[in-house]
């Protein structure tokens, strides 16, 4: 989750919620400007914004966060701005600054999403998304099109301004399916989320069973649990863990201790492999 969060009341009479996901270092100038120029534009909301960064140029993570944060609980009007862009899509040189898309997608629970069209970074969200637009926004002309140009697009979604930005609708079975077994998240804990849901682990694997778990060229034995604490002091797990909602994603947990180091700091998109002891 984040590690700073900004609360500012204006004179509105509704609250508004504001994610701001970008991999950007936390409290770097980048995120600073950015914020900046979000209240800049937004002065006259009531509004709160939640930063959170990701690592640079990972989609994977973006994408887990974005559905994390987005199918969560949330107030009417939130929106997220999501902001990873690897500028990949190409294996040429850029003209001026050019990047992926902007767009914008409304979800089933009322959630609007304005983000970079890049990687995985929304495709978590494919079953979700009821409206999905290109957005008229420059994405050309500068390195720092984050600050520069998609801070008005976003201003116009929370005032409801946003029509007229609005271009050609999108089918979501353009984005990308996500990888459905590899590194999504590693978290403050040390702790492995994985993009195995509960449901395919199940189908498989019964709880007290032991694993081995495959990762980043590292094989270790876990234990198949409901929780990550049903293991003892010392064990591996692996576990049905606290993110992914309705069918939640498994995890690799060590307690007392970091999973991620037994397979030396995985990074997302690298392959999980489950198989029998």
């Amino acid at each position: 989750m984040s590690l700073f969060f900004y609360i500012c009341v204006f004179f509105s009479d509704m609250k508004r919620l504001l994610h701001v996901i970008a991999d950007y270092r936390p409290m770097s100038q980048e995120f600073g400007e950015i914020l900046q120029r979000v209240w800049a534009q937004n002065w006259d909301l009531d509004l709160v914004v939640v930063p959170t960064s990701v690592p640079s140029l990972d989609t994977v993570g973006t994408g887990y966060l974005v559905a994390q944060l987005a199918l969560g609980e949330n107030p009417p009007g939130t929106v997220l701005f999501v902001n990873t862009a690897p500028r990949k899509e190409r294996k040429g040189a850029m003209t001026n600054n050019a990047g992926e898309r902007l767009v914008w997608a409304r979800l089933a629970n009322g959630v609007e999403v304005v983000g970079v069209n890049s990687g995985f970074s929304l495709s978590l969200l494919r079953e979700q998304i009821t409206d999905l637009r290109a957005l008229k926004v420059e994405d050309a002309g500068s390195q720092f099109r984050s600050r520069d140009f998609f801070p008005q697009a976003v201003a116009d979604v929370l005032h409801g301004r946003h029509e007229a930005r609005l271009g050609e609708a999108l089918d979501p079975a353009v984005l990308p399916v996500f990888p459905e077994s590899v590194v999504m998240w590693i978290d403050g804990f040390g702790n492995v989320k994985t993009s195995v849901r509960r449901s395919v682990s199940e189908a498989r694997w019964k709880e007290g069973q032991k694993v081995h778990v495959d990762i980043n060229g590292k094989r270790a034995t876990a234990l198949v649990t409901g929780g990550v604490f049903s293991v003892d002091e010392g064990e591996l797990a692996w576990s049905v863990g606290s993110s992914g909602h309705d069918d939640p994603f498994m995890e690799v947990f060590l307690r007392g201790g970091r999973a991620a180091d037994l397979f030396e700091k995985p990074h997302a998109g690298q392959v999980v492999v489950v198989s029998e002891v």
